[in-house]
């Protein structure tokens, strides 16, 4: 279906992808990882034909139209069968003259002899089928387009490509700005699309995601292509194993190296003894050609281990240092947090959180996760005192040290630079630079604008400045947005290492098992909470519907939830 032979693409003197290969059959579901800015974008626009390569070829088979969904979807601002017939450009310009000639029967007559001619009827029956089929209602065909949220619009753009009937589909992070529940329904959808042969190559820092739809993953780093069979997990495991390999290699040949090294100046030194020997000896020409002739063979064996070396070094393998974290540690008492009874939240006549009742300690991990637009800011902004609840009481204690992350992490620096915002804390120069280095912010990145950082950068800087401080409860509001895959393992690996507890906001599943040891839900206003554990597949929670997959025992799913509202006999 697709081939690519050593892809190069640059922009100026920045290579941005260096000789990757890849193929794809039809059927098979391709995931592309990555830092931030490592070309996984360029790769599929590419791919489309955008943009033109340097080097190398693309060859796809004949008769496929690669289909490219961005991860920013363009408005439209027609109704949702109008979007979709867009699917046939044909049909969508018949329908659009249709809408503009009601009040000529003639002409509209005509029009719609012209639809039918060209499989329209046809097509419109495609369209509701594919709908139920992707578990969206018909009779929203008429409704505004732009009145639904971004997941809808993705499952939409989707639909579109299917009726579309491309062969391809390249996905640039499908999973932005999705909830739990609507990134399952693209989980299915894509396996769908896979089972009819379609083939897709989609782009994605989501770890869960990536493990649960991939056939085979590639990571770009510097422009270069690694590739494994398998998800997420496989690429990691990978990873690691070929860090350990190149390691190794490394050490070996810096060994032989320094060997080397050590001889030829051994010999130097004995070249050097011999020469000088050579005053004081009684037959000073014997001498004197003996030690030109042994200098001389030192000087060849010197070049040929210079030679050795430059080889050696040629051969050496590159390995990147990791990131690695060292805050110091320090010790967090168990204190109580926040305590919460029937607290509501009302925006004018719109009840957001209904009788909402919670406990925290310094100790608790605590996820909080939702549908979109369920309140779920709303709770953490009341716990915080950013907002004044409607009703109810609540205890937050202020004797304890604690740190409010905001989606918009960019407020909550007030310096220029994270040198600056490090030094305030009063640590001396070298520590400074020291753990800016440690989370990836070292050399000319530790003076940059903090208003020029990436999303990652900064809620590295954010974290970094919580330890430092030494905050004992942190609450975090979608840490994990628009992360790359290395932010999100330094993001793991920091917060591994907090003694304190921590709130949090996240659709991410994979940051949500490796962190949340409670897990809040919230829908319609009310919350309830369940203690995480491996009984609990957060691959099929739905936060509508509490299970999605009809495989899982609801009966022991409920007995091990507690609900902080009224019971339902007080609610009837």
């Amino acid at each position: 279906m697709l081939q690519i032979h050593n892809l190069s693409v640059s922009f100026g003197s920045v290579d941005v992808l260096k000789k990757v290969s890849l193929d794809l059959a039809a059927g098979e579901i391709l995931a592309v990882t990555g830092a931030n800015g490592a070309g996984k974008s360029t790769l599929l626009k590419s791919i489309k034909g955008e943009i033109t390569p340097s080097e190398g070829k693309i060859t796809i088979e004949q008769g496929i139209d690669p289909l490219l969904v961005n991860q920013e979807i363009a408005d439209f601002y027609g109704t949702v069968k109008e979007y979709l017939l867009g699917a046939k450009k044909e049909l969508f310009d018949i329908y659009e003259k249709l809408g503009s000639s009601v009040n000529d029967p003639m002409t509209y007559a005509e029009l719609i002899n012209e639809f039918h001619n060209v499989g329209g009827f046809e097509f419109e029956a495609k369209i509701s089928s594919s709908l139920n089929e992707f578990g969206i209602n018909v009779d929203n065909l008429d409704f505004p387009y732009m009145n639904f949220s971004h997941g809808q619009k993705r499952i939409l753009s989707l639909v579109r490509g299917v009726l579309s009937g491309s062969n391809l589909f390249l996905l640039d992070e499908p999973t932005n700005h999705l909830d739990i529940e609507m990134t399952l329904r693209l989980e299915e959808i894509i396996t769908s699309l896979s089972e009819r042969g379609v083939g897709v190559i989609v782009v994605s820092h989501d770890r869960r995601f990536i493990d649960r739809v991939a056939h085979k993953t590639i990571y770009l780093k510097r422009g270069e292509a690694i590739g494994v069979r398998g998800g997420y997990s496989e690429m990691l495991a990978h990873l690691k194993s070929d860090f350990l390999s190149r390691k190794k290699k490394s050490e070996e040949i810096s060994k032989k190296i320094r060997q080397l090294e050590l001889d030829a100046t051994r010999r130097k030194s004995w070249s050097d003894s011999r020469e000088a020997s050579k005053r004081f000896a009684s037959d000073k020409g014997h001498e004197g050609h003996m030690a030109a002739k042994l200098a001389r063979r030192a000087l060849a064996v010197q070049k040929r281990t210079e030679r050795l070396i430059g080889e050696l070094e040629c051969e050496k393998p590159f390995v990147e240092k990791p990131v690695t974290v060292r805050i110091p540690k320090y010790g967090v008492p168990n204190r109580k947090m926040v305590m919460v009874e029937g607290l509501s939240f009302s925006y004018e006549e719109n009840e957001v959180i209904r009788e909402a009742s919670v406990n925290m300690d310094t100790s608790d991990r605590v996820g909080l996760i939702g549908p979109n637009g369920s309140g779920k800011t709303t709770l953490m902004k009341c716990l915080v005192g950013i907002l004044e609840p409607s009703s109810g009481r609540m205890y937050r204690n202020e004797s304890v040290n604690w740190m409010y992350i905001p989606q918009n992490v960019a407020e909550l620096f007030e310096r220029g630079t994270p040198y600056e915002e490090i030094a305030d804390l009063g640590l001396e120069v070298t520590a400074v630079r020291s753990h800016l280095a440690n989370i990836g912010l070292k050399g000319e990145k530790a003076f940059s604008e903090i208003k020029k950082m990436s999303y990652g950068e900064l809620m590295r800087l954010a974290l970094l400045k919580s330890l430092l401080s030494k905050v004992e409860f942190i609450f975090m509001d979608e840490p994990t947005n628009h992360l790359d895959i290395e932010s999100l393992e330094v993001l793991d690996r920091l917060l591994n290492d907090f003694a304190g507890g921590f709130f949090f906001i996240s659709h991410d599943r994979q940051f949500i098992a490796e962190h949340g040891e409670k897990i809040l839900t919230i829908e319609e206003g009310m919350l309830k909470s369940f203690e995480y554990s491996e009984e609990i597949d957060i691959d099929s929670f739905d936060c509508t519907k509490e299970i999605l997959a009809d495989s899982y025992d609801e009966s022991n799913f409920r007995r091990s939830t507690k609900t902080f509202l009224h019971n339902s006999e007080e609610e009837d």
